[in-house]
């Protein structure tokens, strides 16, 4: 009978009550934890300019986050050689409306609804970020890149950069959908 019921239950729950999700998780050392492992990513990113404005597919490459908070990636080894620690960010740049903000520059307001079954919003969930300095050479990409995850399957990462040449000067928002690498 108590199984009956415990099936009935799980049936009749909203979903947020069946996904804590990373709700107010506060130790590194878990969420690290929890991450840890490849990722696959599928997102879009936005680049604007005096002359320019387009909106892309994001490229695909290799993301890896380690256990004690290295985030490895295609993009970021290319452009500083190597891994980089991840830190734990406050204040916490992302709330809704500056989620809803990026997710409507980058054309994927869907990925809303595939994040939005946590019980909390992004002020409430641990927010990741590495912050890339600007390099000397023919093109120099600066800004940050945040990672918001909201479940253990399900990470939103955010970059937000510019890319400086001789007189060009773009500004590019990525939004991507994080899950594990089969």
């Amino acid at each position: 009978m108590k199984r009956l019921f415990a099936i009935a239950a799980l049936m009749i729950a909203p979903s947020w009550a069946l996904a804590d999700g990373f709700c107010g998780v506060t130790d590194p050392a878990e969420v690290f934890a929890r991450l840890a492992g490849s990722w696959e990513r599928e997102g879009s990113t936005s680049v604007e300019g005096a002359d320019t404005s387009f909106v892309r597919p994001a490229r695909v490459f290799a993301t890896r986050i380690s256990a004690d908070g290295v985030f490895q990636s295609g993009f970021v080894d290319s452009l500083i050689g190597e891994e980089v620690a991840l830190e734990w960010v406050t204040p916490k740049p992302y709330d809704v409306d500056r989620v809803d903000d990026v997710l409507d520059a980058t054309e994927r307001a869907d990925l809303a609804d595939v994040l939005s079954d946590t019980r909390c919003g992004p002020e409430a969930l641990p927010q990741l970020q590495l912050e890339l300095p600007e390099f000397e050479g023919g093109v120099s990409v600066f800004g940050t890149i945040t990672l918001v995850p909201y479940f253990d399957d399900r990470v939103l990462e955010i970059s937000e950069l510019t890319l400086r040449s001789d007189g060009t000067v773009l500004f590019m928002v990525e939004t991507v959908l994080l899950q594990p690498a089969n």
